[in-house]
């Protein structure tokens, strides 16, 4: 059996940090700074072992802002 390639498996939903900021081609410490200042929504994993974010949370961050 041969082993899958990266393209095939199906899209990645959550993300770890650092994941995040290779995935927006920014750094971690801006990935933090996002979820600081509560403009990108994370989930912290049970007993403190990690956030991770939905890559639907990141897509929001490329999107245009609404007009009002």
């Amino acid at each position: 059996m041969s082993k899958e390639n990266k393209s095939e498996t199906p899209e990645q939903e959550w993300f770890t940090p650092a994941e995040a900021a290779e995935y927006l081609r920014v750094t971690r410490q801006t990935i933090y700074n996002y979820m600081d200042d509560g403009s990108l929504e994370y989930f912290v994993l049970k007993a403190g072992r990690g956030r991770r974010i939905k890559k639907s949370a990141l897509d929001a961050l490329l999107s245009p802002p609404d007009k009002i």
